[in-house]
């Protein structure tokens, strides 16, 4: 049953703690609960509850902006629901008054399961919102992708994040005239690889797939692009997808490729380079997520919750670009 939203109350522990509120005034997390328009997302989460029937449930945009606050903070379900237990900012930010409990870690969990199916419009709603905000949504993206390792990888060939699979050979090794080795080719990796499509310049997320790592990056190049983008930057490896592109009436900034008997020209050479300005906003996408969401590795097992994991990690850093370019 879903608890019926009630009026925000003043409570002893507010007039105790008045004296944050200059802080909370400056805090970032108050900048994205203003700019961002919740209740588009309410109004969808609460249809994945039925009214009048079992025991009051949380409300869901209080969970759901907790789960936000998981990806900021890069905290597992038990260190979320004491983080909310304690601290002041993200209680004012996910709602919750200061005399009750914080979620417990299994509700957490239940609520991601709810919300898997309903994942990609989420992320519409937010896309929806930074367009009317004014962001160049569609005016030009980058595309790429990148491994990451499975949360258990299989030992003797059993056990293991079935949903994953591997990338790459087995290392090599050489040694030099002294004896001295040197590994030459990386250890194979068994994970996923993440597909990406984020706006150049600001670098806003505006499509996101998870598949196996074994998948080619430009096998799924067309599910992660809007069909009215402008224009398409994208290194190499997704050469094979220019058709697809001039088909699709969307500008090529797709880098040229050299091959046997046929390099490049002086002019692709310049070309690429020129391309290369453009399509790294991405890889620095990629590089803050390893180092500041935790997507070195998978958190959870399987294909479907690394997914709602990755657009959940959409959300919350679009969020707080959103909420430092204001």
């Amino acid at each position: 049953m879903l608890m019926n939203q009630s009026e925000p109350r003043v409570t002893f522990a507010d007039v105790a703690l008045s004296h944050t509120e200059k802080r909370w005034e400056k805090h970032w997390l108050k900048k994205v609960l203003e700019l961002v328009n919740w209740q588009p997302f309410r109004k969808r989460l609460e249809k994945l509850y039925a009214r009048g029937m079992g025991r009051p449930a949380w409300e869901p945009i209080l969970l759901f902006r907790c789960l936000l606050l998981a990806q900021w903070y890069g905290l597992s379900d038990r260190q979320l629901e004491e983080a909310i237990e304690f601290r002041i900012d993200f209680r004012k930010f996910v709602g919750l008054p200061f005399d009750q409990e914080a979620p417990d870690a299994t509700t957490f969990v239940e609520f991601r399961k709810r919300i898997q199916p309903i994942s990609p419009r989420l992320m519409e709603i937010m896309t929806k919102q930074l367009e009317n905000a004014g962001f160049k949504i569609k005016h030009a993206v980058s595309v790429d992708a990148t491994l990451v390792e499975s949360h258990s990888r299989p030992k003797g060939g059993e056990g293991g994040d079935e949903d994953a699979d591997w990338r790459g050979f087995p290392p090599k090794i050489i040694a030099n005239e002294q004896g001295q080795k040197t590994i030459a080719r990386r250890p194979a990796l068994h994970g996923y690889k993440i597909h990406l499509t984020s706006t150049v310049g600001m670098g806003l997320v505006t499509g996101c797939l998870v598949t196996a790592a074994s998948v080619h990056e430009s096998q799924h190049m067309e599910d992660i692009i809007d069909p009215d983008t402008g224009k398409v930057y994208g290194d190499k490896g997704y050469y094979g997808c220019k058709k697809a592109l001039a088909e699709r009436g969307i500008e090529d900034g797709i880098q040229d490729k050299g091959f046997r008997n046929r390099p490049l020209t002086a002019a692709q050479i310049r070309r690429n380079k020129g391309i290369t300005k453009q399509r790294r906003i991405v890889e620095g996408v990629f590089g803050s997520w390893k180092q500041w969401y935790r997507w070195r590795k998978t958190r959870y097992m399987g294909l479907a919750r690394n997914q709602l994991a990755v657009i959940l990690t959409a959300l919350s850093w679009n969020m707080k670009k959103w909420a430092y370019a204001s």
